[in-house]
């Protein structure tokens, strides 16, 4: 696995700063740091198949601020579906637990924006539920 390919790179960072935002631990910048890394036309189906846009992704954001103390996650099995000149589509596997004994696993597959600054956003996701 290539650990320099950008839109590794971006699942690795933005993993990051959402555990912090869970968490409560991030700065108070955090929110519209995360919020840049996603397109105005972004989309996401939930694992409970429940579809947001931009705004909503950022009221649901806004209101997991903090409630998860000790939020770690942990993001495995990326993988390249398909790649071309302004993008990619990534799967892979997330993993999430926090000090409250919660813990969770995702696939998730994700469409992915790279501009010609080398910036990767976020275009569409999609997230279900799975075990280990």
């Amino acid at each position: 696995m290539n650990n320099s390919n950008p839109y590794f790179k971006e699942l690795d960072e933005i993993h990051v700063e959402l555990a912090a935002l869970f968490d409560g631990s991030a700065d108070e910048g955090a929110l519209q740091r995360i919020m840049a890394r996603f397109a105005p036309q972004f989309t996401l189906v939930m694992t409970s198949g429940i579809a947001l846009d931009y705004a909503g992704l950022r009221e649901t954001f806004s209101k997991l601020r903090g409630t998860r103390p000790g939020s770690q996650i942990s993001i495995r099995d990326k993988e390249i579906v398909a790649e071309y000149p302004s993008g990619a589509v990534v799967k892979y596997r997330e993993y999430q637990r926090d000090n409250t004994g919660n813990a969770n696993v995702r696939r998730s597959t994700a469409v992915m924006d790279l501009n010609a600054h080398g910036k990767v956003t976020w275009r569409h996701l999609q997230e279900t539920f799975c075990s280990e």
